[in-house]
């Protein structure tokens, strides 16, 4: 089975933002997802995004988006809207399927 991914962008805005870091690291982890990369200063060549590049993995895309719509979840992202801003999550199926 494929593994599923947040592909996320932001901009951080507050330094209050290490809060939303240190709760998120805890909670990824115990539904079963891990970061997979981290870039402070991505580029974005085309669109709009942030300066904040994650990639999160999960063991499977509906993991991905369960883990999305959890209470626990849209809890914990309360912290992420208040210090960030210009976020896009876009959740993908980590497989080639063409």
């Amino acid at each position: 089975m494929a593994k599923g991914l947040w592909l996320v962008t932001t901009t951080v805005t507050n330094p209050a933002f290490a809060e939303y870091v240190e709760a998120f690291q805890p909670w990824v982890e115990s539904v079963g997802g891990s970061v997979y990369a981290k870039d402070m200063e991505a580029e974005t060549v085309e669109g709009k995004g942030g300066k904040l590049g994650v990639i999160i993995e999960f063991p499977s895309k509906q993991a991905a988006i369960d883990a999305f719509n959890s209470s626990e979840y849209q809890e914990l992202s309360k912290l992420r809207w208040a210090n960030s801003t210009d976020t896009n999550i876009t959740i993908i199926d980590g497989g080639v399927t063409h």
